[in-house]
């Protein structure tokens, strides 16, 4: 069983904004910037207008009614400039103005979502953790053959399994179509964007700190986990589980085997984000040492 770890939320205003930057930095590829505004932060991609890839984050704007009026009618017609629709996303913690939410809001723009912020705190019991997940996984897929592999462009010292090493470019190929199987099922991705995923999963994986984790049952890709990394951290993301496979711990096991690789990596800071009515994932990452960062941080967006 995987041992459940005490954790508390954390009400940081400096660790919330280290996590939505580095969030941001970690998710940047050539075609990507990110433009820092003096008061928050533009991530923008010119060749890709999902709002996911254009927002500003962190933004730290006056509380002064005409100030904060002023100010965002400045990022309003930034974004007209670049030829995307408005979407901020405000701190978890320290939001500057506090009720920046309300406020804009009532300007028009709608929420989109929300997702905690968490980072990981289980340093000291993770070898106990990740052994207690496969333990975990063994008895529930028994007789089962589990197999972890591994692609990364790794930085520096990070883990890279010789099979790994050896791959050819057909071989590393397949591996992908495995990955990008496992994310659209568990994402419920329709095939057409499978392939795009596909193609997403060969460019992580050929980029520095980038990498990801596949955990197969019996030959069939199961369940993944991408880590993108940084000499400032590791952010997780893409967690999922195939539908045929869920219930038998495996999203906990390529969680911290994420988790292992990220700190083997040299990280000393590992961070993710779960959507805030996901109560039953928050609840798994918290067993597994993560800590909640502040509250659910809203997605708005101006159509």
């Amino acid at each position: 069983m995987v041992r459940p770890v005490g954790t508390d939320g954390i009400s940081d205003a400096e660790l919330a904004r280290r996590l939505v930057l580095h969030e941001a930095l970690a998710q940047q590829t050539p075609a990507r910037e990110l433009r820092d505004l003096g008061d928050g932060w533009l991530f923008h991609d010119p060749s890709d207008a999902e709002p996911f890839w254009n927002r500003i984050i962190a933004p730290r704007w006056p509380a002064n009614a005409s100030s904060f009026d002023r100010r965002l009618d400045e990022v309003i017609t930034l974004f007209a400039t670049i030829g995307r629709l408005p979407h901020v996303r405000p701190l978890p913690a320290g939001c500057e103005p506090p009720d920046m939410t309300r406020r804009l809001e009532a300007a028009g723009f709608d929420m989109m979502g929300a997702d905690r912020r968490m980072v990981f705190v289980g340093a000291a019991s993770l070898a106990a953790t990740v052994a207690d997940s496969a333990a975990s996984v063994a008895t529930a897929l028994s007789g089962a053959e589990i197999t972890i592999s591994r692609e990364t462009g790794e930085l520096s010292r990070g883990p890279r399994t010789r099979a790994a090493a050896r791959r050819s470019s057909p071989e590393r190929r397949r591996w992908a179509v495995d990955a990008s199987i496992v994310l659209a099922e568990a994402f419920r991705v329709g095939e057409i964007r499978r392939i795009a995923i596909e193609n997403d999963v060969l460019a992580c994986v050929g980029r520095p700190g980038c990498a990801v984790v596949l955990v197969s049952v019996d030959g069939e890709p199961a369940a993944i986990a991408r880590r993108a990394t940084t000499v400032d951290g590791s952010y997780l993301s893409s967690i999922g589980t195939r539908p045929k496979f869920q219930g038998r711990g495996l999203g906990a096991l390529v969680t911290m085997l994420a988790v292992r690789d990220a700190i083997d990596a040299g990280s000393a800071m590992v961070h993710l984000a779960v959507e805030a009515d996901n109560e039953t994932a928050r609840q798994l990452y918290e067993r597994l040492g993560f800590a909640v960062v502040g509250d659910p941080a809203p997605d708005l967006l101006l159509h």
